[in-house]
C-alpha cells in the first residue's frame, strides 16, 4: 500500500485531528505562505499548519490554536494582535521574523521557509 504525506493548511474556523506536528503561522505574508505551500508539495512529511492574520478577527480561534501548536511562527510587522504577539514572544517555541527585534527572545529567522529547511530538511 502507497501512503502519500500531506499537509493540512487551516485558517479559523476549522481546525484538524491529525496528530501531526502542527505550526501556527502568525501574520505571515502571503508570499511566505505561498512558499511554504509549495515547499510542503515536496517534502516527504506531514503537518498541520494553522494560518492567522489579524484581519480574520477571531481571536479565540488564535488563542486554541496557539494552545494546539508545537511551533509559532510570527512575523513582528505592526498589527491589530500586538498585544498577543508580545505575549507570545517570551514562549521558547516561538520564532520570528521581521523589522521587530526582541531582546528576550533570539529566535529570529529571516523568513520561514528558512526554519522549515532547516528544521525539516529540503523536502
Amino acid at each position: 500500500m502507497l501512503f502519500r504525506s500531506y499537509s493540512n493548511f487551516v485558517t479559523p474556523p476549522d481546525f484538524v485531528a491529525d496528530q501531526f506536528p502542527t505550526i501556527l503561522l502568525i501574520d505571515l505574508d502571503w508570499v511566505h505562505v505561498d512558499q511554504l505551500a509549495i515547499w510542503c508539495k515536496s517534502a516527504p512529511l506531514n503537518l498541520n499548519i494553522y494560518i492567522y492574520q489579524d484581519i480574520m478577527l477571531n481571536e479565540a480561534w488564535l488563542m486554541d490554536a496557539i494552545n494546539r501548536s508545537q511551533t509559532i511562527i510570527m512575523n513582528t510587522a505592526e498589527s491589530a494582535i500586538d498585544h498577543v504577539k508580545n505575549q507570545l514572544i517570551k514562549a521558547p517555541n516561538v520564532w520570528y521574523y521581521g523589522e521587530k527585534k526582541f531582546l528576550g527572545n533570539q529566535q529570529k529567522i529571516d523568513n520561514p521557509l528558512d526554519w522549515f529547511i532547516k528544521t525539516y530538511g529540503n523536502g
